[in-house]
């Protein structure tokens, strides 16, 4: 009972997250160990984990993978919107310097 737009945002999260933490990894080599790239990279295991764990509830009651779309899609939009957020904060403060 997958909803698409539970594959959908779960895709898109993993997609812009991985992207964000391989940018940030070459960041590194120009600006140097930034603590907010360690969380950055780690924030990419919530789609991988929650697509992972989507697979393995395939035998659970209609009911409970419901609730469990729902919940994993709004993490899922929320581990989106933090990681643009954090992109946005390390490019303005590590590369164009521009911070208070």
């Amino acid at each position: 009972m997958k909803t698409k737009t539970f594959g959908v945002v779960t895709s898109l999260a993993m997609a812009i997250t991985l992207i964000a933490a391989a940018l940030s990894i070459i960041g590194i080599i120009r600006t140097g160990l930034y603590p907010a790239i360690i969380i950055l990279c780690l924030l990419g295991l919530v789609p991988i984990a929650s697509r992972h764990y989507a697979k393995k509830m395939a035998n659970r009651p209609n009911a409970f993978q419901r609730n469990y779309y729902i919940t994993g899609t709004l993490i899922n939009l929320l581990s989106i919107l933090v990681v643009l957020w954090m992109s946005f904060v390390i490019v303005h403060d590590r590369v164009l310097q521009d911070c208070c």
